[in-house]
């Protein structure tokens, strides 16, 4: 009973705290008569809705209650419970093709506290863009020929295993972004919860991310120099600051549902020979600035050594509306290698998505632990 009373409580908190997401409604990217007004592209911080390594990259996002060890901090704090051990993970990101967009991620997890404590980091940089102004639109040498748009999230998270099938977690984010002289910076908690049913694998769970406040864009390039006359004596030249609108972060709550279809003696078609291994989960993802999501994915394991992934998104927004190759937006395929190392094991992976007219987004990423 104190076990159902537990999930009771977490899954009430996830439903009030997920409550004010539905706010955003279906639709596209531009208004129609059909279609109201959304709040894309309204928040802050929008880099926080590209996931991080390459499993979760392959599955297209759906990892949310079978994710663990480091990269959970990103999907769901909760399954970071599971690291028995000190453990690492790393991914480079390229995304969209030839734009030059770049993303990083780095995190370690050490057992702590009775719990797993954990520290990650997760940036975004536009690499170099040509520095323009009115005056030369080709191209301004003043303070610099190029300059770059960075995002980072940096954060501090615990995760406890509370019973055998039930794992949560909470994490704190500082995040900031924009670029040299001239940026925004917020505090948001993320919280998450895993719940093994025990019933033919399956695992439930829930995850609501970036909740915090709003916060103004600040720094040099956003003040000016006001020359003030004091009783017509003499000039004062005053400092004050552009306002700015104060930005919000783009809150999300996403649920998953996950089986183990085949591998263990809990799997739904049982322990099989015992060398192969199939699990897919279902992924619904809310915020307040996208269209509800769904993911699907499927992951296949031989030997608990060789994987094989593939996963499919739908954005519900009318975004692939006049591409060419809009049928392979939200597609997304990779593999991964489990080998023993000092005791430990060190996983590669590598994942591709379709972006449409993005292009795509390759993730490369390894990680060392057990």
């Amino acid at each position: 009973m104190k076990i159902l009373r537990n999930i009771g409580v977490l899954g009430a908190a996830t439903t009030l705290l997920a409550a004010p997401l539905s706010a955003q409604g279906p639709g596209g990217l531009l208004p129609t008569p059909e279609t109201k007004a959304t709040r894309q592209g309204t928040r802050g911080g929008n880099f926080l809705h590209i996931g991080v390594g390459a499993r979760g990259g392959a599955l297209a996002g759906a990892i949310g209650s079978t994710v663990n060890g480091p990269t959970a901090w990103y999907w769901n704090p909760a399954g970071a419970a599971t690291s028995e051990a000190i453990s690492f993970a790393g991914g480079y990101q390229n995304l969209y093709g030839d734009l030059g967009l770049t993303q990083s991620y780095a995190a370690v997890n050490v057992p702590l506290l009775g719990g797993v404590v954990g520290i990650s980091l997760n940036s975004l940089s536009s690499g170099e863009i040509k520095r323009t102004t009115e005056a030369n639109p080709f191209g301004e040498r003043l303070g610099g020929s190029t300059f770059s748009w960075t995002s980072t999230a940096a954060s501090l998270g615990y995760a406890k295993r509370l019973t055998d099938r039930l794992n949560v977690g909470t994490q704190i984010k500082y995040i900031t972004e924009g670029i040299t002289d001239a940026g925004t910076s917020w505090v948001a908690a993320d919280i998450g919860t895993q719940f093994n049913t025990g019933l033919y694998g399956v695992t439930i769970g829930g995850a609501i991310r970036n909740v915090g406040g709003s916060a103004r864009a600040g720094g040099a390039l956003l003040q000016r120099v006001v020359q003030d006359s004091v009783r017509a004596q003499f000039i004062e030249g005053r400092r004050v600051d552009l306002w700015t609108r104060p930005t919000e972060l783009p809150a999300t709550f996403q649920f998953s549902l996950g089986s183990q279809l085949l591998g263990t003696a809990d799997a739904l078609f049982g322990k099989g020979s015992g060398n192969n291994s199939l699990n897919t989960e279902f992924t619904l993802t809310d915020g307040t600035d996208i269209a509800t999501q769904y993911a699907i994915g499927l992951e296949y394991g031989y030997k608990n050594m060789f994987f094989v992934r593939g996963g499919k998104r739908m954005y519900n927004d009318d975004r692939d509306t006049g591409i060419d190759n809009a049928g392979t937006l939200g597609l997304a395929g990779g593999f991964g290698i489990k080998v023993p190392l000092l005791g430990r094991q060190m996983r590669f992976d590598y994942s591709y998505q379709g972006a449409g007219a993005l292009q795509n987004v390759q993730i490369f990423s390894f990680e060392v632990g057990r």
